[in-house]
């Protein structure tokens, strides 16, 4: 990983929605008794693994923002989320050593910025505009 790059995921093609599409590592929900933090620590853990030699933890991630959205995605299955986005910043990150759970996820790749704008614009990345204008200017600023 370069200084300036960010982790993205290929949504597994058996998905029910957004198969196919680029997003954000790592996207899940909470489970029951969780809060956010433990839930994208749980989340990593089961679609992309580190292995750094290291556990990561919740002291880890840094918060960046939270939102609300509401996604119809067909006449009965309409979403009512609370995102709240996080970055977890780790030195010695490459693609040899993420291994990714392969009914969630079909591929993996670093991008920087500018990629990441092109694949806004060429629509491949799931609808999440909130957290890629955080990145960009995150990712900006470094």
């Amino acid at each position: 990983m370069k200084k300036n790059e960010i982790l993205i995921q290929q949504r597994s093609a058996n998905k029910d929605k957004n198969a196919n599409m680029w997003d954000i590592s790592v996207a899940g929900h909470l489970s029951s008794g969780q809060d956010s933090l433990q839930a994208a620590s749980r989340e990593i853990s089961e679609e992309v693994t580190v292995c750094l030699g290291y556990n990561v933890e919740v002291k880890d991630f840094r918060f960046m923002f939270s939102f609300r959205k509401q996604q119809v995605f067909k006449e009965n299955f309409i979403e009512n989320q609370f995102y709240d986005f996080f970055i977890l910043r780790q030195v010695g990150i490459n693609e040899n050593n993420i291994r990714f759970q392969k009914e969630e996820v079909q591929s993996i790749k670093f991008v920087d910025i500018s990629t990441l704008n092109e694949m806004r614009e060429n629509n491949e990345l799931v609808e999440r505009d909130e957290c890629y204008d955080a990145l960009t200017n995150y990712l900006f600023r470094m």
